[in-house]
């Protein structure tokens, strides 16, 4: 047979395959989007953190200053009872309340369904810090990477309290890690009440009297750093 003939055969045959799913094989369907606006607050003993701004805490009998606060948000999705949907958004999102427009983001989410919780990882997954350093919001240039071998810092907050007993009363919490027994990245659920989602997270837990005069200092993967992260996820909620 001309192989003119032969090529135009195996095109024809490879078309008309093309329109049938492989046995196991679902057809992928396109479904109308829409965005939906999402906020992330900050606060401490009940009013918006400012950075650099003395606090009183009650339970502290004292104040506490917070002056840097970044951490990761990833692999955001939502849920009902029918389905589970992947934010269609970027992958990783860095929160820094250095950068005010870091904290107001947005989500792509099918229109014909309704959700009714939320769900992210507070940190980077181990597949992608195997990678090592990336670009984006993952970009070693915003001060949350360590190394290769240690990773991102999944959370960082800085400050100082008088009753903090370090130099210049300084407490700084680098939180990360992400090989076994150090992984530290958590997840969370939220309920999602409207279309506009509001995720807040109260520092005000974090800052009890234990806690600040003698665990004031965490800067590498280790036992405190889980300790620290595994009080994180009850930090956060989803408002009205």
């Amino acid at each position: 047979m001309d192989k003119k003939y032969v090529s135009i055969f195996l095109i024809a045959w490879l078309l008309l395959f093309a329109q049938f799913p492989v046995q196991g094989q679902e057809r992928v369907t396109s479904f109308e989007t829409t965005i939906i606006p999402l906020e992330i607050q900050v606060i401490l003993n009940k009013q918006a953190l400012a950075l650099g701004q003395m606090v009183f805490i009650p339970i502290l009998n004292d104040s506490v200053q917070i002056d840097r606060l970044r951490f990761y948000l990833s692999d955001i999705s939502v849920s009902n009872s029918l389905e589970n949907q992947e934010n269609m958004g970027e992958r990783f999102l860095l929160i820094d309340l250095e950068n005010p427009s870091s904290l107001k983001r947005q989500l792509s989410l099918r229109k014909d369904q309704t959700w009714d919780s939320i769900h992210f990882q507070l940190g980077v997954d181990s597949t992608t810090q195997m990678k090592g350093a990336q670009a984006g919001d993952l970009d070693p240039m915003h001060g949350m990477y360590w190394s290769w071998r240690s990773g991102y810092i999944n959370f960082k907050c800085e400050g100082s309290s008088p009753i903090c007993p370090a130099r210049k009363n300084e407490f700084v919490f680098h939180i990360g890690g992400f090989q076994t027994p150090f992984n530290t990245i958590q997840s969370v659920t939220l309920p999602l009440r409207a279309d506009t989602i509001v995720i807040q997270i109260d520092l005000t837990p974090l800052f009890t009297d234990v806690k600040v005069k003698q665990n004031y200092q965490v800067m590498s993967p280790s036992a405190k750093a889980v300790n620290f992260a595994n009080q994180l996820p009850s930090l956060f909620r989803s408002i009205p």
